[in-house]
């Protein structure tokens, strides 16, 4: 279904409908859905009248209702500026991303579904500060008891993880799947230039030099 509405967007943007525009706007409308739908059944669900915490996996995963102002860790909630600052910068990252996507070869498919989740979780976000001035979180993880608990307060101070959301999920696997790929075509193109060995005309001037 998201290829459908992928196909006809670019249609109505007048777009070529290439291979890795089709994946990123799949993968963008995919994600954003997911998003915006999970946001509205944490609101609904838990944070509603008579809601409560769900427990997904004891003493380390659970849903909740959180309504973050800021940043990760509520960073810039007191300011009177967020949104400002929060839109200027993701004009600004939502402007990049589309051009970096403009400059990918059209079979790029990999790229180009790291920058649609990227882009998803920055518009995701964006729609929940412009709709109500904060961004819906529902996403707990945390180490609940024993060792884990300890080791985390012991090194980190807290043994809660940031509460987030799929938006917020949706950037993380975007950017680590950009540097995975970052770095495997680094080693490829290190271990190609091993295999080709010193250029046998190089070597032949060399020689008679």
């Amino acid at each position: 279904m998201a290829q459908g509405y992928s196909h006809g967007l670019a249609k109505v943007l007048e777009l070529p409908v290439t291979p890795k525009l089709k994946v990123l706007l799949a993968v963008l409308i995919t994600s954003l859905v997911l998003d915006q739908s999970t946001k509205l059944w944490a609101l609904n669900t838990i944070g509603g009248v008579g809601g409560h915490d769900i427990v997904v996996v004891k003493n380390w995963v659970e849903f909740v209702h959180a309504e973050n102002k800021g940043a990760a860790w509520s960073t810039f909630s007191d300011s009177p500026y967020r949104l400002y600052v929060f839109g200027v910068f993701t004009i600004v990252a939502v402007v990049a991303l589309i051009q970096m996507f403009r400059s990918l070869e059209p079979g790029e498919k990999l790229r180009a579904a790291s920058t649609g989740l990227i882009l998803s979780g920055a518009v995701g976000n964006a729609i929940d500060r412009t709709w109500k001035g904060s961004v819906t979180d529902f996403v707990k993880v945390f180490a609940g008891a024993g060792d884990a608990r300890r080791w985390c307060i012991e090194h980190f101070g807290t043994n809660v993880w940031p509460i987030f959301n799929v938006a917020d999920a949706a950037i993380v696997v975007g950017v680590s799947l950009f540097a995975l790929e970052y770095f495997f075509q680094k080693d490829t193109a290190a271990a190609d230039k091993e295999d080709v060995g010193p250029n046998p005309m190089q070597s032949s001037e060399n020689g008679g030099a």
